[in-house]
């Protein structure tokens, strides 16, 4: 049996190495250039991700497995590229919980002549100590992953409203590639991923139709996988086996019963050939704390789409601060109606009564940001089409006891339209995806003025 290949960090690649994996990316490149339709070129894996001709998967126990499938496939075409130089490529990863070799991503990814580098990305240094201003603080830290996402038992549930307690999201089933969302997106993918996407990276990352443009995306996802890689050391991958994954293939005649499946992803060292050399990164500076902070502080707290735009709906629930012991406390947003498909947060804010909600200020976040929750161009409704969501507001509760019990306290939820993406209009075809013509100017549109977008019905707190 032949050794596994090996993903690595793209920060421990050796120079020539990482020549290499430029060299192949750059290969794909030219071979799109030259023909656009060759399956062997960069454009049709980006199209795999952003068109009608995948589609990608999203909000649905498919999404790690398609895009397993889709890395893999990538990092096929990458080794067959320039063989014998490209032979031995293999698909580096993006630690994005670690503190960055460069300003704000892998130095490899900010070198302006390299072919990964891409323009349009969010610049903004990271911050590198808790008390540094002018700086994004690290959004989804190592320590956050394995306390609120790599704990999670459960691979999936039927119950679209419960997919955030779950790893792997909705157990929607097989999806009839008519588009890329399912009903539920899993605690890897929301707010993580989404938030990744859109808030931190930004430029065509922003956009389920344009994100696979930048080169980072690709690394980005290796590290999806490898988190799901490490899930899977401890848990159960418990779904539909037989879901055919929608674009991809495990032939290149791409006959319909070499369609690749679930069952196909989910050992990838027997199954695919590889496996991760996990090397640990920098550890990130815990999120900045205020001196009188109320309970921990979630570090997302610089790239949430409140931080950047005053929200367009607010919803306010009192509540007694329970005592001490706290055991389970959830909080549910009911009938929530977003009509068009921009990006936007729901980001929970604790504040006392009558305290003005003063979300683009940074000190009030660090003090009263509870929860994020984030949705990539998701979970829009037509007609009365509503959905739920449900926060965990366990930990923050807790903190609060610990001093303010018996209190009456206000629980703040914004609806908040994201404001950023690609400027690209993309064409998916006959009315698929999300980008486009009619759809995505409407979309643009309704960003700039959400309101008559969004709505959302009663919040309800359960505490136990």
């Amino acid at each position: 049996m032949a050794q596994p290949r090996s993903r690595r960090n793209i920060d421990s690649l050796t120079p020539q190495e990482l020549a290499d994996y430029e060299h192949a990316f750059a290969k794909l490149k030219e071979i799109s250039d030259a023909d656009p339709a060759s399956i062997d070129g960069l454009q049709y894996f980006t199209d795999l991700h952003n068109t009608m001709l995948g589609p990608c998967e999203h909000a649905n126990d498919t999404f790690l497995p398609w895009h397993r499938a889709h890395l893999f496939l990538f990092e096929e075409a990458l080794r067959r590229s320039d063989p014998p130089r490209t032979s031995n490529v293999t698909l580096p990863y993006w630690d994005w919980s670690a503190l960055p070799s460069g300003v704000r991503y892998p130095k490899a990814f900010e070198d302006e002549d390299s072919v990964l580098h891409h323009p349009l990305r969010n610049d903004d240094p990271v911050c590198r100590t808790a008390s540094a201003e002018d700086c994004t603080a690290l959004p989804f830290p190592r320590a956050y992953l394995e306390q609120q996402v790599l704990s999670k038992a459960a691979w999936s549930t039927p119950d679209a409203d419960q997919s955030s307690t779950t790893f792997g999201g909705h157990a929607g089933g097989q999806m009839d590639c008519q588009g890329q969302f399912g009903q539920g997106f899993g605690a890897l993918e929301q707010p993580a991923h989404n938030t990744t996407h859109d808030g931190f990276v930004g430029g065509t990352m922003a956009d389920p139709g344009s994100a696979a443009e930048d080169p980072i995306f690709f690394s980005f996802h290796c590290y999806i996988d490898l988190l799901w890689a490490q899930w899977q050391e401890q848990f159960q991958t418990d779904t539909d086996l037989d879901c055919r994954l929608c674009g991809l293939f495990t032939d290149r005649e791409h006959a319909e019963e070499n369609r690749f499946r679930v069952r196909d992803t989910l050992d990838p060292e027997a199954q695919l050939g590889y496996v991760y050399e996990y090397t640990p990164g920098e550890v990130a500076p815990p999120p900045p704390v205020a001196d009188d902070a109320l309970f921990p502080t979630h570090p997302a707290l610089d790239v949430v789409p409140s931080a950047r735009a005053e929200p367009a709906l607010v919803r306010t629930l009192d509540f007694t601060v329970p005592h001490t012991g706290v055991e389970e406390a959830v909080l549910r947003l009911g009938d929530v109606h977003v009509t068009l498909p921009f990006s936007y947060g729901a980001d929970v804010y604790i504040t006392r009564p009558g305290e003005k909600l003063r979300t683009t200020d940074r000190t009030f976040r660090r003090r009263h940001l509870a929860d994020v929750c984030y949705f990539w161009r998701a979970h829009h409704a037509h007609g009365d089409a509503t959905h739920d969501i449900t926060v965990d507001l366990g930990r923050a509760l807790s903190a609060l006891a610990a001093s303010h019990a018996g209190e009456h306290w206000q629980v703040r939820v914004a609806l908040t339209a994201s404001g950023t993406g690609s400027g690209h209009d993309h064409d998916h075809g006959d009315g698929g995806g999300h980008g486009g013509g009619h759809a995505a100017a409407a979309a643009t549109a309704a960003a700039a003025h959400p309101g008559s977008s969004m709505d959302f019905g009663d919040l309800t707190l359960r505490v136990r």
